[in-house]
């Protein structure tokens, strides 16, 4: 489990990296746009539709990178204050609504995608661009969302069923060497009393 979540983990910085680029993409064509459409009055034809594409892109590909490094904005007011129990119950309620919300939204995308790409459909303009690529992404960074958010999960359980076992173990070590420890000066102290004691007889 934890191979397969590092190789996921690989994949969404590489998403990352290309969301980036995405922005970086995004900023020069609107720039090149603007400069275009009020300088010589010729606006590209293509701007829009591949900015519209690149936000979905530039959300898309970044969601993955933030579920596997839990980096979402968190409200934790309350949760600061929850006890182990209901700490744990809010961890299991948060991660089967975003499994669920994620799975269900890109599988419907996904659907939606393929319907799109056998039908042929493409954007109303002069720039006829096919619909389903901006579908693709939605499906693609949702339902990597939600692998990687349940993989998390399982691995951070078995980090901390882990750790309690150690401590445990440790407890269970600590305690055996001080009931060792306690005949040991229970016996220097008896051995201790019996040589005062011959050495009290000698003086008599």
């Amino acid at each position: 489990m934890l191979s397969t979540f590092n190789a996921l983990r690989r994949v969404t910085r590489v998403l990352r990296m290309a969301s980036a680029c995405v922005i970086l993409l995004v900023m020069l064509i609107t720039g090149y746009d603007v400069v275009m459409r009020y300088v010589f009055a010729q606006p590209l034809e293509w701007s829009i539709t591949i900015s519209m594409v690149g936000l979905v892109a530039i959300v898309m590909l970044t969601v993955p990178d933030l579920e596997a490094e839990d980096s979402n904005i968190g409200m934790d007011l309350c949760y600061r204050g929850f006890g182990r129990t209901q700490t744990a119950i809010a961890d299991i309620v948060t991660v089967i609504a975003t499994f669920v919300f994620c799975t269900v939204s890109g599988v419907a995308a996904a659907l939606t995608s393929v319907h799109f790409f056998t039908a042929g459909m493409r954007t109303a303009g002069t720039f006829n661009m096919p619909v389903w690529i901006g579908y693709a992404l939605v499906a693609l960074g949702l339902l990597l969302a939600a692998v990687v958010t349940l993989l998390r999960y399982l691995l951070t359980r078995q980090g901390a069923a882990l750790a309690s076992s150690e401590e445990a173990a440790a407890e269970d070590g600590a305690a055996a060497s001080s009931a060792q420890a306690e005949p040991s000066a229970t016996s220097a102290q008896t051995t201790q009393k019996a040589q005062t004691t011959q050495k009290g007889d000698g003086d008599a």
